[in-house]
């Protein structure tokens, strides 16, 4: 049985496994702001299709300057990509031959545009998925013989959070024997940014930080996301991209979405009231529960061998949840949710319920 590498694209999910579509569906299995896009990008939307005649700017300006200026760093360290994903795939190519370290379970493309790359991956996977506790020394001994070590924060699929102290652990010990570490903080913006490392990369050469913009503003269609290092590694990567790789449309939605801190700060409050509401709800009815900083979290049934089972029993009643069949360490055990608004809430818990009297 495949199961998808990725969530959304339900319809397709529907058809691969041969199930018959409900009318109404409500796809929990992305992670992307359930609010849609802010309101300032509706409002614009006339003045932008002019933007769609003309070539972009090559730099990505202005919008490269306005996430320098928003963190604090300099243009020539920010390099903006068609989605992060187009960055990862860049990112990966300069490791063909070499050892890079991946810690699961974890998000897939890193796996996949390494593989492609051609590097060398050594995976070590933490046991303990709920208390997400990293396993220092056996990484750092990893990092003696390894190019990079890659770190997702806060992780995703568990949505869990590495401390920044942790971080900068690692990142001065690659420092000391040639490893670069590049942490993926593309949910970083639903936090209080307290634990990002975008302020130690002026004082360690080895750091690249991963940012999205498609979670947080919904803008997945879109695609946009950027990277923050060094000049000269920033420069290296930008010779690799196509001229242009980011489309005119994009960066001026990305200018606006920016621009809107109401906007992240509502969305932040409204995914934390949900969650809070289905962490509850999960435990109340002995589910083991991620300690999530995401729009999202994780939860294992109180009998793990029927996950498989409620997945799809959800499937057929127009519930879907990410699968983790393809997350090493949780062997398909665990089921991610992402916040989608209370009417989507309400109907999971109602099919949950339903699921729990069956059985």
């Amino acid at each position: 049985m495949q199961f998808p590498s990725h969530g959304a694209n339900y319809e397709a999910l529907y058809q691969n496994f041969g199930i018959n579509m409900p009318e109404q569906v409500f796809d929990l299995s992305e992670n992307v702001n359930f609010l849609g896009a802010p309101n300032a990008v509706k409002e614009a939307w006339p003045n932008l299709l002019p933007k769609i005649q003309a070539y972009p700017h090559p730099q990505a300006e202005p919008l490269r300057s306005l996430l320098a200026q928003s963190h604090q760093v300099k243009p020539t360290q920010i390099l903006v990509g068609n989605g992060a994903a187009e960055l990862l795939t860049f990112f990966a190519q300069r490791f063909a031959g070499k050892r890079v370290i991946l810690i699961h379970p974890t998000f897939s493309e890193y796996k996949m545009t390494l593989e492609a790359a051609g590097a060398d991956i050594e995976e070590i996977t933490i046991t303990d998925i709920k208390k997400y506790t990293l396993p220092i020394q056996q990484i750092k001994d990893a990092m003696n013989s390894a190019a990079c070590l890659y770190l997702c924060n806060p992780n995703n699929p568990t949505g869990s959070l590495i401390k920044r102290d942790v971080l900068e652990d690692f990142i001065t010990y690659g420092e000391e024997v040639g490893c670069e570490i590049l942490v993926d903080e593309a949910f970083m913006d639903w936090t209080d940014e307290e634990h990002s490392v975008i302020s130690l990369i002026n004082q360690y050469s080895n750091v690249t930080v991963m940012r999205s913009m498609t979670k947080m503003y919904g803008i997945a269609g879109v695609r946009l996301g950027y990277l923050i290092s060094r000049v000269q590694r920033v420069q290296e990567l930008a010779k690799k991209l196509p001229h242009w790789n980011v489309n005119a449309l994009a960066l001026a939605i990305g200018e606006i979405c920016l621009m809107d801190q109401t906007f992240r700060e509502e969305s932040i409050i409204k995914s934390r009231e949900l969650k809070e509401e289905i962490e509850d709800f999960l435990i109340n009815r002995g589910c083991e529960v991620t300690k999530s900083a995401a729009n999202f979290l994780c939860f294992q049934l109180k009998e793990p061998s029927k996950t498989r089972d409620f997945y799809f029993y959800c499937l057929k009643r127009g519930i879907v949840l990410r699968h983790t069949e393809n997350y090493l360490g949780m062997n398909g055990q665990w089921l991610r949710i992402g916040m989608k608004g209370s009417r989507a809430v309400e109907t999971f818990m109602k099919v949950m319920d339903e699921w729990h009297e069956q059985n």
